[in-house]
């Protein structure tokens, strides 16, 4: 004896229903955790594209210090304007949160070390320079993280010597 004919439409859309959630379930658990890649050459483009980013992101700054005055509180207010500037550019979100500097070792032979930690928007951003007190100059660059982990993006001299 044969279901009735309504019975099996019923039955064949619930076992259609079934097969098509069973292969999207199939096909979404075997590619979700796959990270898709370009080309390797697409991929070694897109590194050097992102190492001239941070490069140009942490290009030094150079102010002119104005007279003989509490060092770091004026590397403080000099980073703290670059930062502000970022900021109100949309290139950094904010608001403006925390800023703290300190020297960092001896005098180096373009002057004393110092490095800064300004943190906006719940990011810490990592600062370091040097300050030349008979130049009466601050230069200073904002440290990025590497593109890719293997790779460092160096610091330029003026900022580190």
């Amino acid at each position: 004896m044969r279901p009735p004919l309504w019975l099996q439409w019923v039955l064949s859309i619930v076992i259609a229903a079934a097969v098509i959630v069973g292969l999207v379930r199939f096909v979404r658990s075997s590619t979700a955790n796959q990270i898709t890649t370009e080309s390797p050459a697409g991929e070694v483009q897109a590194n050097r594209e992102a190492e001239a980013l941070v490069a140009e992101d942490q290009a030094p700054h150079s102010v002119r210090l104005q007279g003989h005055g509490a060092t770091l509180a004026a590397i403080n207010r000099a980073i703290r304007a670059d930062m502000t500037t970022m900021i109100s550019q949309g290139t950094l979100d904010g608001p403006l949160q925390h800023s703290s500097c300190a020297t960092s070792g001896p005098p180096g032979k373009g002057g004393q070390r110092f490095s800064c930690t300004v943190s906006a928007a719940g990011v810490s951003y990592p600062f370091v320079g040097i300050v030349d007190a008979r130049a009466g100059t601050l230069v200073y660059c904002k440290r990025d993280p590497p593109p890719v982990p293997s790779q460092n993006v160096p610091l330029s001299p003026r900022c580190t010597a």
